[in-house]
């Protein structure tokens, strides 16, 4: 979170505490009174009291040896309560669990949140290697199987934020050239699907496809992949053709028109 985040926020104690809460999502596993205040801007005695009062509710606890804190068991019940309350996420469920046992592989159940993949659905794959990305964790638009699949179908104006600065390099196949990849999320739009040929994770391949609500909208996205010493090119295009009939499935029962 860059400091401008905080000082755009309307002025109050309570806009502070959601900002330093927010701050946990970004990535970070524990932080201090100092890390908070160098991260956002904040004096040291705003983050103590703000710290104070999301200790109170269980929105973080401290670590008694390292005087750091980490997100409490309260954003864990929240996290619960909202995915229940989405139907998406129950009634992909089952969707999820078959595909993981046609493939054998690691499924994953994604939304788009401010620009990033958010993953809300997990079945991991049975085998010791594996595709490893818990419920709550978070990816990038530009380069995974998912987060194409949403970048193909934002508005122009998030697909012009997400250009606007330079793509991460995450692997040496990385496709970070604007026009290379604006080529790619066309034919992902025209075709349906999308891969992730180690993108992302060296010797990881994924397909991936667009879940669609009633209104033909792109509301979330399914996606099947593992290490590349089991997936090859030619496994991965049978990925394709089951998950695009999984998401097809998923669409259908949340009232897609077939």
């Amino acid at each position: 979170m860059a400091k401008r985040d905080v000082k755009e926020l309307p002025q109050g104690s309570g806009y502070k505490t959601l900002a330093v809460l927010r701050l946990f999502a970004r990535d970070a596993s524990e932080l201090g009174v100092t890390d908070i205040s160098q991260l956002t801007g904040m004096d040291k005695a705003s983050v103590f009291r703000a710290l104070k009062a999301l200790e109170r509710y269980r929105f973080v606890e401290q670590d008694r040896a390292t005087r750091k804190y980490r997100l409490g068991f309260a954003v864990v019940e929240l996290a619960g309560s909202k995915l229940r309350q989405m139907p998406l996420a129950s009634i992909a469920q089952p969707h999820l669990a078959r595909l993981s046992q046609e493939t054998g592989e690691t499924v994953q159940l994604s939304v788009m949140d401010e620009l990033r993949v958010l993953y809300i659905g997990v079945v991991e794959s049975p085998q010791p290697i594996r595709v490893a990305l818990g419920v709550g964790s978070h990816g990038p638009l530009h380069c995974t199987a998912a987060g194409k699949i949403f970048l193909a179908h934002a508005a122009k104006a998030e697909q012009d934020q997400v250009f606007a600065r330079p793509l991460k390099k995450f692997t040496s196949r990385t496709v970070v050239e604007p026009a290379k990849l604006r080529r790619e999320l066309a034919e992902i739009r025209d075709r349906g699907w999308s891969t992730d040929e180690q993108g992302f994770v060296e010797h990881v391949r994924v397909a991936g496809a667009p879940i669609r609500d009633a209104t033909d909208r792109v509301i979330a996205a399914v996606a099947v992949g593992g290490p590349t010493i089991r997936v090859s090119r030619r496994k991965l295009g049978s990925f394709i053709k089951l998950v695009v009939a999984t998401a097809s499935a998923i669409s259908r029962d949340l009232a897609h028109p077939a």
